[in-house]
């Protein structure tokens, strides 16, 4: 059937109207700035468009909507009959009432149970903490390692201009000029591969930030940055106070205990009072008829025994389990501080005595070279000597940044 024109004006106008709304609202509240993104914009920016975080947040809809389902009525009953016998008709209406506290007991389980939508939230908050850490220092550790292998390329074809203006004056042999072309390729692969690791870290940041994994995002900070940390009775008292396994296994008792408490108020029955009547009694006493009565059932043989040893037997299984987890977290944090400790002394002799030497005993070989005093496998040996440090360095700086996402992990709240 043809449309009017009418009609058909207003729904275009219709769907013009709602199609930004759900455009806006299947995108991020949050946008990306153009600027480089330091830790705080880029933990921030993850809180507000991680999809992890976002689905364990839907969560608390899901038990606010069992709390509405906890706080329901019993609905009544209500029958009618037809029939041949006299009364022809009859009809009742029966209201079960529950008593000794069990729609409060069952609302209770189900607002305890709404508190362990918010431990979701911490338990997701946490991973999500604990990737943007390692993403974002890694990005930053791969700029670094193309800066160097940058540095290290300008190193090997300074070299190569060398032995290249030696063998023309013919000081050094072509073996030599072979050898430097040799360093400069080799340079040039490390910087491509460098390239690659970079653009492997800004995919992973990107999945974090819930990006697409070709958007560009520039960082802002450097290894050495937020690596302070608490020591070990500090971050004990930190860990036992808002560890997120030990706040679950809290909050999954007091849910137990709740539930035991709604098994034992369903012992006591639901009665179910009643209205009955009839009509269409003919040649009776009386044509219609009310009555009224109350169904009880009898607790004798069922009493929920089994469902509450159970239930007693659960919770102190999770006791069990905290006790165990909490032990786990003294020996976690125990560990990680230690290690933490380590690689911080290890970060500080890499950059105040091995890669200053190293660079000192570079710069020298390649002096000696141009002056002719050595050859140029030396130079060489310098070269690879410094290239290694300083990526140790990296590696030891990002380790040191990975055991604080750790420890962050077993905190359950960020460092400063």
């Amino acid at each position: 059937m043809r449309r009017p024109p009418v009609t058909r004006g207003l729904l275009i106008a219709a769907l013009a109207c709602a199609a930004p709304a759900v455009v806006s609202a299947q995108q991020p509240q949050t946008a990306v700035p153009l600027a480089p993104l330091t830790y705080n914009a880029a933990l921030d920016l993850a809180t507000s468009r991680n999809l992890g975080l976002e689905a364990a947040r839907r969560q608390r809809a899901i038990r606010e909507a069992a709390i509405r389902t906890a706080r329901q009525i019993p609905n009544p009953d209500f029958t009618f009959d037809v029939t041949r016998d006299l009364p022809h008709e009859a009809w009742s209406v029966g209201m079960p009432v529950e008593i000794g506290g069990k729609r409060s007991r069952r609302v209770d389980l189900a607002k305890e149970e709404l508190t362990l939508a918010e431990v979701d939230v911490r338990t997701e908050l946490r991973i999500v903490r604990k990737e943007l850490r390692q993403a974002f220092y890694s990005l930053i550790a791969a700029d670094e390692r193309v800066q160097l292998d940058e540095s290290v390329l300008e190193i090997a074809r300074r070299v190569r201009d060398a032995a290249q203006a030696r063998f023309e004056t013919g000081a050094a042999p072509r073996l030599e000029v072979l050898q430097a072309d040799l360093g400069v390729a080799r340079a040039e692969a490390d910087l491509d591969v460098a390239r690659g690791t970079r653009a492997t870290a800004q995919a992973n940041l990107n999945a974090v930030l819930n990006l697409p994994p070709q958007q560009a995002v520039a960082v802002a900070g450097a290894l050495a940055d937020r690596t302070a940390a608490p020591g070990y009775d500090s971050a004990l008292a930190l860990a036992i106070a808002s560890n997120v396994d030990l706040t679950k296994l809290d909050r999954e008792i007091a849910v137990e205990q709740r539930r035991t408490d709604l098994l034992r108020a369903e012992r006591v029955p639901t009665p179910v009072f009643s209205v009955s009547g009839f009509f269409n009694n003919p040649g009776g006493e009386s044509n219609t008829g009310l009555g009224v009565g109350v169904n009880v059932g009898v607790p004798i043989f069922s009493r929920n025994q089994g469902e509450i040893a159970q239930s007693i037997a659960t919770t102190a299984q999770l006791r069990a389990q905290r006790d165990a987890a909490r032990r786990d977290v003294e020996n976690n944090v125990f560990g990680t501080v230690a290690r933490i400790e380590a690689q911080r002394r290890q970060v500080e002799a890499f950059q105040q005595r091995l890669v200053p030497t190293a660079t000192d005993l570079e710069s020298l070989a390649e002096e000696s070279y141009r002056a002719g005093r050595t050859s140029i496998l030396a130079v060489f040996d310098a070269q690879r000597s410094l290239r290694d440090l300083r990526r140790e360095a990296l590696q030891v700086m990002l380790d040191l940044q990975f055991s604080l996402a750790d420890l962050e992990e077993i905190l359950g709240t960020a460092l400063p």
